[in-house]
């Protein structure tokens, strides 16, 4: 459901959106879920591209995916990330 809640929301705000940000996170937090890690970190990198060129380094959502994905990388053991 999230990925056509993106298709539908990208057809009409278009890819540097906050929203969309939002909905490629959320599809993250869902492969996340679903041990799909690596689907995750590219749906979380989506997110933090729009997030980064649209709110900022600072912005409290930037931060927040820049965690989302440290914690992704903890879990695969990529500690170095």
């Amino acid at each position: 459901m999230h990925e056509k809640a993106l298709q539908i929301r990208l057809a009409k705000v278009g890819e540097q959106h906050p929203e969309i940000a939002t909905l490629y996170s959320n599809i993250g937090v869902v492969c996340r879920d679903g041990g799909e890690f690596d689907k995750s970190l590219q749906m979380f990198d989506k997110a933090l591209q729009i997030r980064l060129a649209v709110l900022g380094e600072q912005h409290p959502h930037t931060v927040t995916t820049y965690a989302d994905m440290g914690n992704i990388y903890n879990s695969k053991g990529e500690y170095d990330k």
